[in-house]
């Protein structure tokens, strides 16, 4: 059974904040992470073309945060689409476990001493890069998490018309689609 056309009030719209919770997740989440690995990649270069001390080494842990970086683009462009509907709950997991990890490395910061003949300026401005994103690790993955679980953005991963949830009309939060008892009392 097909679902009636509904009228053009009842369209579903991404909230403009979850448009803002979603771009700000790709650029802290997605985005910082590649650009670090590559402006890492091309300082060491950079410091052994002209045999300069201080280059800096590209660990395992800073490819994992690339590749995660990867994924969160991924699941960032999901979010955007809206479907399936449970992509909000990943999408909260998305953000949440890179912000725990990337506060960790921010306190590491702060208690490991920068090593003046292998590490030099490039250790120095890669940790300073890190304690300027704290903020951003607070206030993102909060208002992500706060902004998620508002209606509007329930009702876009539904894909049912907020008027429909203001109007107290059940859904199928489980099917993602409004039921059938909602769907018979639309006109149309």
């Amino acid at each position: 059974m097909t679902r009636p056309a509904s009228p053009a009030s009842d369209r579903v719209y991404r909230p403009l904040g979850l448009t803002l919770a979603i771009v700000a997740v790709a650029l802290l989440y997605g985005v910082m992470p590649l650009l670090e690995v590559y402006f890492l990649r091309r300082i060491d270069a950079a410091t052994e073309e002209t045999f300069v001390m201080g280059g800096v080494g590209i660990d395992t842990w800073t490819q994992l945060e690339a590749a995660y970086g990867g994924l969160v683009l991924v699941m960032c462009a999901l979010a955007w689409w809206g479907r399936p509907a449970w992509i909000r709950y990943v999408f909260m997991v998305v953000v949440l476990f890179p912000a725990v990890v990337m506060l960790y490395r921010v306190a590491q910061t702060w208690t490991t001493p920068i090593d003046p003949i292998a590490g030099g300026q490039a250790q120095e401005i890669s940790q300073g890069l890190l304690r300027c994103q704290l903020p951003g690790l607070i206030l993102v993955p909060l208002y992500v998490v706060w902004y998620i679980n508002r209606a509007p953005a329930r009702a876009f991963y539904r894909r049912v018309p907020l008027s429909a949830l203001a109007a107290g009309e059940p859904d199928g939060e489980e099917t993602g689609n409004v039921s059938e008892a909602a769907a018979r009392k639309r006109p149309g």
